[in-house]
């Protein structure tokens, strides 16, 4: 059950520096996901990654490492998990799908951070020593147009890092989730409590001036009664 866990995909906007926005926002999603009220909203980055993924792993990763399709959650703790795409009993895989060029050799020239970290959590939800990604470019499918695949051979369009056990990472991952979990619970508490508005409520109580509604996952931690109206969640500002 993954309902209410900080989870791998986004586990960097955790341990995010700054002024603490980017943590607050992905705790807030955590949150808002726990009460039914989660954005299913998909970049184009995201579809194409749902898409080809699987493609990913049958046509570059498992030829070369075997293992097996996964895509489950598995508890770490009662606070986290992670969700490797692929599995074998000494290791964790996850397929990165590119589409365009320069994000695709941006990936292999420097894994981002974020691969890094996500990786790191599923080898301790296996407890296994290795990870890998798998960096696979293909052309994405465009309404109307026949599609065609890059011209690139496949060991040109792919790419496969291995990635090893971190202790430090693991620690400071674990030690954020632990410090940030009071928090994840006192939101999900605010979001759960909220009233709810039915379509007429929310337009007319605002145009008749008795609610002031301003989206609040920006600025959750204010002061102000909370509303929900369908899977959006409004502070009452005065």
């Amino acid at each position: 059950m993954r309902s209410l866990k900080f989870t791998a995909s986004r586990i960097s906007e955790l341990l995010a520096g700054g002024e603490g926005k980017t943590r607050l926002n992905y705790i807030f999603d955590v949150a808002a996901e726990s009460v039914g009220a989660k954005d299913d909203f998909e970049t184009k980055a995201m579809q194409h990654g749902t898409l080809n993924q699987l493609n990913a792993f049958e046509l570059v990763f498992k030829p070369k490492y075997g293992g097996e399709w996964f895509d489950e959650f598995i508890e770490i703790n009662d606070k986290c998990g992670a969700s490797p795409d692929a599995i074998d009993t000494s290791f964790v895989a996850d397929m990165k799908c590119q589409y365009m060029i320069d994000t695709f050799l941006d990936a292999i020239d420097k894994t981002p951070k974020k691969y890094v970290y996500q990786v790191q959590m599923q080898m301790m939800a296996l407890s296994v020593e290795v990870g890998y990604i798998c960096n696979y470019l293909t052309r994405p499918e465009l309404y109307g147009e026949d599609w065609t695949e890059y011209p690139m051979p496949l060991e040109l369009r792919s790419h496969i890092v291995e990635i090893k056990r971190d202790e430090e990472i693991q620690t400071n991952i674990l030690e954020s989730v632990e410090k940030n979990y009071p928090i994840l619970l006192e939101c999900a508490e605010m979001l759960g409590n909220a009233d709810v508005l039915s379509e007429e409520d929310f337009i007319y109580r605002q145009f008749n001036r008795e609610l002031k509604l301003r989206p609040l996952k920006e600025n959750w931690q204010s002061k102000g009664d909370v509303y929900r109206f369908g899977n959006k969640f409004y502070r009452h500002v005065k």
